[in-house]
């Protein structure tokens, strides 16, 4: 009886070695180890050609930037303080790159037509210099006279008088009315209250008024009777415009 069983296994077994020479795999052998293949990656032209566009739009910010800081050029830029009508010198200016083209800033190259001229307006440290800002005198110019007054505390605005400023001067009555006697002067230099320097006495302050050659002796007369009197009408207006 047990001849048949080894028989049958031994054909099983002859059938299975001849397929797998043959190349052929059972179900089972085929369902565990063979796969199918991966499909290929899809491909993204849009983001592809997004970041070529951003590398080369970055390259060229770049480009332009570096052109631009080439293109700057050096302008005469304010060191220290000058008032209105005061002369310019040298020791006044420095320079600064800027992207000045097309523009009335003045290029440093033009530096000595600058020295020996005076500012038409009150300059601050920092400040660029362009060409509205200069004058080719000083506010003493002829039909005009430089008169020095002292004036007392409540004869002129709280917050002071400046350099450049433009007053009325008023002669004040012993009644404790006023006259004007002289409009649109210029104030050319003050120390004393609101100037920044040492305080005249009493608190007041001293100025140098501009005032016309004909209105010089009744100015004058007025400041040495202590009845004259500033009443601010512009403050730092530029020399030479409309005030």
């Amino acid at each position: 009886m047990a001849a048949p069983t080894t028989q049958t296994s031994d054909t099983v077994t002859d059938r299975k070695r001849e397929r797998e020479q043959r190349g052929v795999r059972g179900t089972k052998a085929v369902g565990a180890t063979d796969r199918l293949p991966s499909p290929p990656r899809q491909r993204r032209p849009a983001l592809a050609a997004l970041a070529v566009l951003l590398i080369v739009g970055g390259a060229t910010i770049a480009a332009v930037l570096a052109m631009r800081a080439d293109e700057r050029t050096p302008v005469l830029m304010l060191q220290h303080p000058v008032e209105a009508g005061q002369l310019i010198t040298e020791q006044h200016l420095t320079t600064a790159p800027v992207a000045a083209q097309d523009t009335l800033l003045i290029p440093s190259s033009q530096l000595d037509r600058v020295v020996g001229q005076y500012a038409s307006v009150r300059l601050r440290e920092g400040q660029l210099l362009d060409t509205t800002m200069l004058g080719g005198s000083g506010m003493l110019t002829d039909g005009f006279a430089a008169v020095g007054a002292a004036l007392a505390v409540g004869h002129f605005p709280a917050s002071g008088l400046q350099p450049g400023d433009v007053v009325d001067l008023v002669a004040v009555r012993s009644d404790g009315s006023g006259e004007v006697i002289s409009e649109d002067v210029r104030v050319s230099s003050v120390t004393g209250a609101g100037s920044g320097s040492e305080p005249v006495g009493g608190g007041g302050l001293a100025a140098t008024f501009i005032v016309p050659s004909d209105q010089r002796a009744a100015v004058a007369g007025a400041a040495a009777s202590n009845m004259l009197a500033a009443v601010l009408i512009e403050r730092g207006g530029a020399i030479g415009g409309e005030d």
